[in-house]
């Protein structure tokens, strides 16, 4: 009888989890993996909703749990988590050991698992790598990752270029396009109404998503820029996302519940919406602010318009529908004005695409040769 690979997936957060559902659903579903959860980082933290619970909802059994320190959100409190993880990880990835472990994305809270398991031998295969983001510290950490990895998946040949350019090799490297774009295509569709009824929205609303920079950072501006902007703006409800973990997150919450006090009937705080309720609560508002991943990937592909503010994204793709801000009063106003005055469609041009890939991983995660897959050469070009 031929043993079945155990594939072991890692979330640290709901972001992860967004792209990573319908890969879970589909190991889960598989007859030839035995299939294992990993969870760590902010799914683990109660000030940013205890979000292991949604997948636990989802119908997902978590076989490890990585435990972290609670976290302040500075710089050294980061390290203290990562060098957490990093003791905890061991135990937990001996206790499942898995002969492949899938990591995706670029965070600090996955560094330190795919470390461990380089350390110990185990095949990481690697999504969205290859990509660039000038404006955050997540930029070194992907191509980190990208380098303690044996299989990589890309989502478009931009990106397949630069992880063969960081010396990987080409059979290994598969544009496979993005996993939160395929989500979004088979996610139920939660009418507008039902949205609104669901948090309590009346009328049109605008989706706040921003993040701390964290690199030559000057988070007060930026703040300060889009509040004051924001508190003008009486013709919507602003519904806000949280932001994440990366230091400087603090001043963000602490002007949310400022500006939730000075208006109370204008605005929402959305700490979790899950994974279901965010992608509607995304389809159905007017426009997206923010410096998130999602006004670059998610909303072109929603055919919602965005407003990206500053670097965090910089270095990526930007689709038609996305309207590029500065910190400046001015430029968040100008944009807003510009976006309200065009009709909702989808961008002519988008660069994260997904498509029906599924079958192709779970292809390549059955059959990729493991024996030597540790004994990678530098590929110069």
């Amino acid at each position: 009888m031929i043993k079945k690979r155990t594939i072991c997936v890692l979330s640290s957060s709901r972001a992860d989890y967004n792209h990573l559902y319908l890969l879970m659903k589909s190991l889960k579903e598989s007859q030839i993996f035995d299939f294992k959860l990993l969870v760590t980082g902010m799914h683990l933290l109660k000030k940013y909703g205890d979000t292991y619970s949604e997948l636990v909802k989802d119908g997902f059994k978590i076989d490890g749990f990585i435990k972290n320190s609670s976290l302040n959100n500075n710089h050294n409190q980061i390290l203290n988590l990562m060098s957490d993880q990093l003791s905890n990880a061991g135990k937990q990835l001996d206790k499942i050991n898995p002969d492949i472990l899938v990591i995706l994305g670029d965070r600090y809270d996955v560094l330190p698992i795919a470390i461990a398991s380089h350390i110990k031998g185990i095949a990481i295969a690697h999504f969205h790598g290859g990509e660039v983001t000038h404006g955050a510290i997540d930029d070194a950490i992907r191509h980190a990752i990208t380098k303690f990895s044996d299989i990589h998946f890309v989502s478009n040949k931009e990106f397949k270029k630069r992880v063969q350019q960081l010396g990987e090799n080409t059979k290994n490297v598969h544009n496979i396009g993005s996993l939160g774009v395929q989500a979004i295509k088979l996610t139920p569709i939660i009418s507008k109404q039902e949205i609104q009824e669901h948090f309590d929205i009346h009328g049109d609303y605008i989706l706040i998503a921003i993040h701390p920079e964290t690199i030559n950072a000057d988070n007060i501006r930026m703040i300060k820029s889009l509040f004051d902007v924001l508190s003008k703006d009486i013709s919507h409800q602003i519904i806000f996302t949280s932001p994440n973990s990366d230091p400087g997150n603090e001043i963000i919450i602490k002007n949310i519940k400022s500006f939730l006090k000075d208006h109370p009937k204008k605005a929402k705080f959305i700490v979790s919406a899950g994974r279901e309720l965010f992608i509607n609560l995304m389809r159905h508002c007017n426009f997206i602010i923010g410096n998130s991943s999602s006004c670059v990937i998610e909303a072109p592909a929603l055919g919602i318009k965005s407003i990206l503010i500053g670097d965090r994204q910089s270095g990526r793709p930007i689709s038609s529908s996305v309207s590029q801000s500065s910190f400046s009063r001015k430029s968040i106003s100008s944009q807003i004005k510009i976006t309200e005055n065009l009709r909702k469609t989808s961008a002519k041009k988008i660069h994260y695409k997904g498509s029906n890939t599924i079958p192709k991983i779970l292809k390549i995660l059955e059959t990729v040769p493991l024996k030597e897959i540790k004994l990678k050469k530098f590929k110069d070009i």
